[in-house]
C-alpha cells in the first residue's frame, strides 16, 4: 500500500497512463486494502491532536478509524515511518540540495514533513502494511486480529 499522493501522482513522482475509475469505489477498494495498515494509535492521536478532538467528540471512535475514513486520503502517517537517509538522498536530489541550503535538516524530516505527502518512498520497496508485518514477525502482532 502507497501513500495517496503517490497513487495520485502528486508532484512529479510517478509516471503512466491515467485511467477512469468512479470516486466512492476507487475509495471503497482502498479502504480495504488500508485495513492490512496498522495505525499506532498512541503516536496518531499523538501527532494528530485535531484527530484526538475528534475522536474526544464521539466523531470518530478510534484512530485506526479516521486513517480508514479520512486519513490516508489526507496523506497522513499511520505510524512512525523510519526513512533510509542514504537511499532517500540517492533517490531524491532536490531533498539532497535542501539539506545542504539548510531547508531541512535530514531525509527524515524532510519526509515527515513533505516527502509522504509527495508520494516519495522512504525506502526501498518500502509499503504501508511493513510496520504490521514486522510485528508479526516478532510476535507482537497476531495474525487473527487481522481481520476487522
Amino acid at each position: 500500500m502507497l501513500p495517496y499522493g503517490y497513487l495520485t501522482g502528486h508532484g512529479s513522482i510517478g509516471r503512466g497512463r491515467h485511467i477512469e475509475i468512479l470516486e466512492d469505489r476507487l475509495y471503497e477498494l482502498l479502504r480495504t486494502a488500508l485495513r492490512e495498515v496498522e495505525v499506532n494509535e498512541e503516536w496518531y492521536c499523538e501527532a494528530y491532536k485535531d484527530v484526538e478532538a475528534a475522536i474526544k467528540a464521539g466523531k470518530f471512535k478510534s484512530a485506526t478509524e479516521h486513517y480508514l475514513l479520512a486519513g490516508y486520503f489526507e496523506d497522513r502517517l499511520p505510524h512512525p515511518i523510519e526513512v533510509d537517509e542514504a537511499w532517500y538522498l540517492a533517490q531524491n536530489a532536490d531533498v539532497a540540495e535542501a539539506i545542504q541550503v539548510g531547508k531541512f535538516f535530514s531525509a527524515q524530516q524532510h519526509f515527515a514533513l513533505a516527502g509522504f505527502k509527495e508520494g516519495r518512498l522512504p525506502s526501498k520497496g518500502w509499503s504501508l502494511r511493513q510496520y504490521r508485518h514486522a510485528r508479526e514477525r516478532r510476535g507482537e502482532v497476531s495474525l487473527v486480529s487481522r481481520s476487522r
